[in-house]
């Protein structure tokens, strides 16, 4: 029982840290890029999560993970092979 809490709070940990990661490096961007193009301001940590839960929500974001079945490499059912 111990091992399956230490795991979900170490999963739980692992993904807050990637997370942080992956608005960091957004935030970076947008900070070096929006408010020299556009003029627009620069962001905070806080914003920055909020746009890319925004986006996530928007666009779809765990389907950015799927890979296409003709780049896995592996072939396609064919009719046949489903029965």
């Amino acid at each position: 029982m111990n091992e399956n809490i230490l795991g979900a709070v170490l999963g739980i940990a692992i993904a807050a840290v990637l997370v942080a990661i992956l608005v960091l490096v957004f935030r970076w961007l947008w900070n070096t890029t929006m408010p020299e193009v556009f003029g627009l301001r620069e962001l905070s940590f806080w914003q920055a999560l909020k746009i890319m839960l925004l986006a996530g929500i928007l666009f779809g974001g765990q389907r950015a993970l799927d890979v296409p079945q003709h780049m896995s490499g592996d072939p396609a059912p064919t009719a046949a092979q489903a029965e």
